[in-house]
């Protein structure tokens, strides 16, 4: 039997969802004509280094056009977070159907090791990008080629 409480809530959420992936488009419209007016990523532009969410707004985009390689490219973190989120989606469907309350399992410890992936992987892009010149997201691997000059 399942539980209306949390069909409800889970309906909710997915309307939710819906609502903001149809709005993307006028984000990225919207998102392109403000460069002028105000900066993007401080840390991208003042530090010249990527931060952990630096292109995941590509990303985001790549995966709604089911390009999976080049949302991994653009930002790894957010395609696998992506793709963890719809697995966990899934689970929680199959959970409402056999009549659970609670649908969203993730322990503490996944929350701890989501931090410290996304620390790892901030870490490990930017020295791939400034020791060796990996940049496959392409905005910053021209400033710290001219600096190894």
């Amino acid at each position: 039997m399942i539980n209306r409480r949390s069909a409800k809530n889970f309906l909710l959420f997915h309307a939710l969802v819906l609502c903001l992936l149809l709005l993307f488009p006028l984000y990225r419209a919207v998102a392109a004509h403000m460069t002028q007016f105000m900066a993007g990523c401080m840390v991208h532009d003042y530090f010249f280094v990527y931060c952990p969410l630096c292109g995941g707004t590509r990303a985001l985009e790549a995966l709604l056009h089911f390009d999976l390689l080049a949302a991994f490219r653009f930002n790894f973190f957010v395609a696998f977070v992506a793709v963890l989120a719809a697995v966990l989606d899934v689970i929680a469907l199959i959970r409402l159907l056999r009549g659970k309350e609670r649908l969203l399992i993730l322990p503490g410890w996944g929350w701890i090791a989501l931090a410290v992936f996304m620390i790892l992987y901030a870490v490990l892009r930017n020295y791939l990008m400034i020791a060796h010149g990996y940049d496959p997201v392409g905005d910053l691997g021209r400033f710290w080629q001219g600096l190894r000059r």
